[in-house]
């Protein structure tokens, strides 16, 4: 059962008191990655994710015969649940489109902002022992409603070097 707190009712020692981890004995590590990930690219990648997911995926991208393949396996009623966490998730998010103005001074000078999207956005999605599809739908879906024309996502396989059905239907 999940336990409900009070705010108001919370001594301010308990809320600020939290617990901050350190992080930094792995930053060497972390770095000796990117290094290696910006020096050989595909192939650290594979190295890496043998390494850590106990396997590579042939490729690096899904085929669209991948994508439709991995959509054909999940439940009808997985698939339901999807369409309706997005509808949720686009609703708000339309919700949040901030639209531009113009307007020209007495003067004739003209002031305005514009919001412009991005071309491409990447997004990440944890996955390897757990599944996330919530975070694919919670990054995806505002930026294609930003206007983004194009998103990439990135995500380590499960074990055996296949990405989760969950995550590519989402």
């Amino acid at each position: 059962m999940m336990k409900i707190l009070d705010a108001a009712r919370l001594a301010d020692a308990e809320v600020l008191n939290r617990r901050i981890e350190d992080y930094t004995e792995y930053e060497p590590v972390v770095r000796g990655i990117i290094s290696r990930v910006r020096e050989e690219g595909d192939a650290a990648l594979r190295d890496f994710a043998e390494k850590f997911d106990g396997g590579a995926p042939a490729s690096l991208e899904l085929s669209a015969e991948e994508r439709r393949a991995a959509l054909a396996r999940v439940s009808d009623e997985y698939k339901a649940m999807l369409e309706r966490a997005a509808a949720n998730i686009r609703e708000f998010h339309e919700k949040q489109v901030r639209q531009g103005f113009s307007y020209t001074r007495p003067d004739g000078t003209v002031l305005g902002q514009k919001f412009t999207p991005v071309q491409r956005a990447g997004i990440y999605v944890p996955g390897g022992t757990a599944s996330y599809p919530s975070t694919v739908l919670m990054n995806a879906i505002p930026a294609k409603v930003a206007g983004v024309g194009e998103i990439i996502m990135a995500t380590p396989p499960a074990r055996g070097g296949k990405v989760r059905d969950e995550i590519v239907a989402a």
